[in-house]
């Protein structure tokens, strides 16, 4: 039988106090919520005799892991990290992100988001260790502080092609 147990209060999480990292540099405040997003699509086919999906015969044909968020720190050491393909350079008197000659995709490494607990205190743990980066748009607003959105899309690699290309853990 299901439902709530003695075990369901320690086993809840709530996503508050995250934080995100990139190759190791801390991304800064975040506005909203960190999302963790993932999916797989399935296949099967359509056989004459069935009237509809038949045991056995599915097949995942894609999948997705990625992590979105909303930016809202504007330093130039971070950000230039996360818009490597838009171009980033910096001097005396600027620093500059975008102008720059579009052809090679920004990857990056480790993007992990940490600082969360279930509540039994044991820590939530998110991690991509490939991805591109996907930048959203930049709204200025006079009421509210500018916040640059950023989409890490997880990376496949030939050494695991069909391997989900993030992950989720908890401490033990």
């Amino acid at each position: 039988m299901g439902g709530i147990s003695s075990a369901t209060s320690t086993k809840l999480l709530y996503g508050t106090d995250g934080y995100l990292t990139v190759a190791g540099t801390d991304m800064g405040s975040t506005e909203d919520d960190l999302s963790i997003e993932w999916s797989v699509d399935q296949y099967y086919p359509d056989l004459a005799q069935a009237r509809g999906p038949v045991v056995g015969t599915g097949r995942v044909v894609k999948g997705e892991f990625k992590v979105k968020a909303k930016l809202a720190e504007w330093q130039y050491a971070t950000l230039s990290i996360i818009c490597g393909s838009y171009g980033a350079s910096s001097n005396a008197n600027s620093e500059r992100i975008g102008g720059g000659t579009l052809g090679t995709v920004t990857e990056v490494s480790n993007v992990i988001i940490t600082g969360v607990t279930r509540n039994d205190n044991k820590a939530f743990r998110a991690t991509i260790p490939s991805a591109y980066v996907e930048l959203g748009n930049i709204s200025l607003n006079e009421a509210k502080e500018t916040v640059l959105e950023v989409t890490f899309m997880g990376l496949f690699t030939t050494a695991a092609p069909k391997t989900l290309p993030g992950y989720i853990e908890f401490q033990v």
